[in-house]
């Protein structure tokens, strides 16, 4: 994984740098969980569209001790 865009497993992971509109003020959430976590019933793609019509540019997802929805929120990503 030396890009950090993969693994030799074939998961994908979002891109290490976001595309931003440069320099400024970004709103967003640093403490998301999804279905990944227990607890939580929301999909990645549903947190998503979620977000976007709050008008926030961008979430931090914090899933408990696992990394299985890397790929999900990667798919979730615009």
């Amino acid at each position: 994984m030396a890009n950090g865009h993969g693994r030799a497993d074939g998961a994908r992971f979002p891109a290490r740098r976001a595309a931003g509109r440069g320099r400024g003020w970004y709103r967003g959430d640093c403490h998301v969980h999804s279905v990944y976590s227990s607890g939580a019933n929301l999909t990645a793609q549903q947190l998503a569209a979620a977000a976007r019509v709050a008008g926030l540019d961008f979430v931090a997802t914090t899933e408990h001790n696992n990394s299985l929805g890397h790929e999900a929120w990667g798919a979730a990503r615009r």
